[in-house]
C-alpha cells in the first residue's frame, strides 16, 4: 500500500524533435525503482531494444542506491532526468544525501548486493558522481544510429 502523505510522481518531458529531456520525480521509497522503471517504459519508446534493457538496468540500481543509500526520508524526492546527446544518452539519479566517493568493490564474488556502480562502470561509456545541494550519480550511453 502506498504512503498516502508521500508525493506524487512528477513527470516532465521537452524536446523539440530529436532533443529529448525527460525528468521524474519521485518518493524515496521501496517503490521507488518500480516507479523509476515505469517511467522509463513510457518516455524510451524511441530507443533500441538493447539500449532500453541497459537504461533500465542501471536507473534501477542507482535509484535502488538512492534509496537504500541516500539518506533520504519518506518525503524526500529522488529526481531523475534522461536526455539525449548526439549519439547517445545521458541519465541522472539524484537525492538529498550527503554524497560519497566511488571505490572498489571488496566484497567476495559469491556475496550479494554492491554490484549496482560495478554494472555502471561496465556498461556506460562514462558517468561519474557529483555532489552540490543533492548528490547526482549521472552516466552516458552511446546509442548506434538507426
Amino acid at each position: 500500500m502506498a504512503n498516502s502523505t508521500a508525493p506524487a510522481p512528477v513527470m516532465q518531458s521537452a524536446g523539440n524533435g530529436h532533443d529529448k529531456r525527460f525528468q521524474l520525480a519521485v518518493a524515496s521509497s521501496a517503490q521507488a525503482p518500480e516507479r523509476a522503471r515505469a517511467w522509463l517504459r513510457n518516455v524510451s519508446e524511441w530507443m533500441p531494444p538493447d539500449a532500453e534493457q541497459t537504461v533500465t538496468l542501471l536507473v534501477s540500481e542507482l535509484v535502488t542506491n538512492a534509496v537504500r543509500h541516500g539518506g533520504a526520508g519518506e518525503n524526500d524526492l529522488i529526481e531523475l532526468e534522461l536526455r539525449t546527446l548526439d549519439g547517445g544518452l545521458s541519465v541522472s539519479v539524484s537525492d538529498p544525501g550527503p554524497g560519497f566517493a566511488p571505490s572498489e568493490r571488496d566484497a567476495p564474488l559469491d556475496e550479494p548486493g554492491g554490484w549496482g556502480l560495478v554494472l555502471v562502470d561496465q556498461l556506460a561509456e562514462r558517468w561519474g558522481v557529483v555532489h552540490d545541494e543533492r548528490t547526482r550519480v549521472w552516466f552516458e550511453l552511446a546509442i548506434p544510429a538507426g
